[in-house]
């Protein structure tokens, strides 16, 4: 088969994807990702924190096959993770570090992006662009009746969403006047981790969390004992059929995104069923450019497409969602994360 000139067949190496990987590193590689939620689900960082331990010592403490956990070692020390001294020996470096639960957002995003329940999905990306719908597994469940059954895959995903929740939380209680509002709803608000952040900046106000019951359970649980428990309490329902108490502010924080523009508009309408007029909507998302140039929020919106049906939205196409349901559209305010160049947008909005 012809090639083009100087170019190795196969080898990828003649230029490079915007973000510079090769095409090699692209095809050859893609269970980078499945080595790095390994590390995190092994514990590395934590059990390498003290400083360097042999192979043998760690395959020993997790039971592991002594060969087969040597060559995942030296998987980790190709990525960066750690660094090995060639004689089975491993000490833990910065990147890695950045592995240890509790240090940011990667651990847990790791850990449900490589799930089977996001990862087998993500197989299945030829039949969603054919069809245009979410792929469902061979026993035809979507992504989240596949949690269902395996709840340690539910709290990956309950720990990467309060990871972000954690980040937007901070950027809205510095760059947002929550002064005006006395009682605020968060749908969808699963640990509480966003709303706490705003009550500890707004001492007046109390906060209800809306979500499902196994959500709900584990929220009351994580809430126990933190500076702003007996300000926020818990609301079991689903948001596709109930709606939580009246409030004068409603938070709907990257629950959107999840879903199709039928299913985001069946959410806002039975959760705000109660909102009250002249109460505020802030939908907190990050929102795809509406040029035509391609932008990384197209990669997420085509995996959120695949493995929930949902996308990553322009402004415009936010805003028209929320007055299809009756609210009416104020402004946009951008406020900076802490973890992604990107800002959060906030886009606020009023029942008349």
């Amino acid at each position: 088969m012809p090639t083009a000139p100087h170019t190795r067949q196969g080898t990828g190496q003649t230029g490079s994807a915007p973000d510079g990987r090769s095409l090699s590193q692209i095809v050859f590689r893609p269970w980078d990702c499945q080595v790095v939620a390994t590390a995190v689900r092994f514990e590395i960082p934590e059990r390498l924190a003290a400083g360097p331990r042999t192979g043998a010592e760690l395959a020993a403490a997790l039971g592991a096959d002594p060969a087969t956990f040597t060559r995942f070692m030296d998987s980790c020390a190709i990525l960066g993770l750690v660094e090995s001294d060639g004689e089975g020996t491993y000490s833990l470096t910065e990147l890695g570090g950045t592995l240890a639960r509790g240090a940011g957002p990667f651990p847990a995003m790791a850990l449900m992006n490589m799930g089977e329940g996001m990862w087998n999905r993500m197989s299945k990306l030829h039949e969603t662009i054919l069809t245009g719908e979410p792929a469902k597994d061979d026993r035809g469940e979507d992504l989240y009746q596949h949690y269902d059954h395996h709840p340690e895959e539910r709290l990956w995903h309950a720990e990467a969403m309060a990871d972000l929740s954690n980040d937007a939380g901070r950027a809205l209680a510095a760059g947002f006047d929550f002064t005006p509002y006395h009682r605020i709803v968060d749908i969808g608000g699963s640990l509480g981790i966003l709303l706490s952040h705003i009550l500890a900046a707004a001492p007046h106000a109390r906060g209800t969390v809306f979500d499902v019951p196994s959500v709900v359970e584990r929220g009351r649980a994580a809430r126990e004992g933190a500076p702003v428990a007996d300000r926020l309490d818990f609301f079991a329902g689903s948001f596709f059929e109930d709606a939580p108490p009246a409030a004068d502010l409603y938070l709907i924080k990257q629950v959107l995104c999840d879903w199709g523009d039928e299913d985001g508009a069946r959410i806002l309408r039975n959760s705000l069923r109660n909102a009250p007029s002249g109460s505020r909507l802030l939908v907190v998302e990050w929102t795809r450019p509406a040029g035509g140039r391609p932008d990384h929020l197209d990669l997420m919106s085509l995996c959120l497409q695949t493995v929930t049906g949902g996308r990553a939205r322009t402004e415009d196409e936010f805003v028209a969602l929320v007055e299809s349901v009756g609210f009416r559209f104020e402004k946009t305010i951008p406020v900076p994360s802490a973890t992604s160049p990107r800002p959060w947008q906030v886009l606020q909005a009023v029942r008349p």
